[in-house]
């Protein structure tokens, strides 16, 4: 109840902030995994600025993202649904890997040619592993996720995601 009266009063802030949280728990999750002995405050900090890529960047860019494929391809039909599974695959899929990557390594202090080299190097290994995770998620969202909440369903999925990226 709490949160769908947050996606009726503010329905961007609250897909922003929902897509902070998620990220700033990834991370945390990825350092406890790969046993980090970086003190308190710099772990802290890591997530800090993945969630903030999270907030400011992911979760605007997937609500506008969901929207723009309902009014490109509409419908929950077998055809709408491969298109958009298609088009995410192809369009959101790679431009999300990449600036990802390079938005993650400016984050944490890397030059501009360094960040946008790992993108380069990163993307298609990447890219490849996310086609297997995301297009059954788009799948079933396109198909049975109302657009309200397909940001909460993509945040949750992203979780586990984001966990094994980072």
């Amino acid at each position: 109840a709490l949160y769908n009266g947050a996606l009726v009063a503010h329905p961007f802030a609250t897909k922003a902030a929902g897509t902070g949280v998620t990220y700033v728990l990834s991370d945390l999750t990825a350092q406890a995994f790969e046993g980090s002995r970086e003190p308190a405050a710099a772990r802290l900090g890591r997530a800090c600025r993945f969630g903030a890529i999270g907030a400011l960047w992911v979760g605007p860019l997937l609500a506008a993202w969901f929207q723009v494929m309902d009014w490109a391809v509409p419908g929950a039909g077998a055809a709408s649904v491969a298109a958009k599974v298609l088009m995410d695959q192809c369009i959101q899929g790679p431009f999300m890997i990449s600036s990802m990557f390079v938005l993650a390594a400016l984050s944490a202090g890397e030059s501009r040619r360094d960040a946008v080299g790992k993108a380069r190097r990163m993307l298609r290994p990447t890219w490849v592993k996310s086609v297997y995770v995301w297009s059954p998620v788009q799948a079933v969202q396109q198909t049975l996720v109302p657009l309200e909440y397909r940001v909460a369903v993509a945040n949750f999925v992203s979780y586990f995601w984001d966990t094994y990226l980072a």
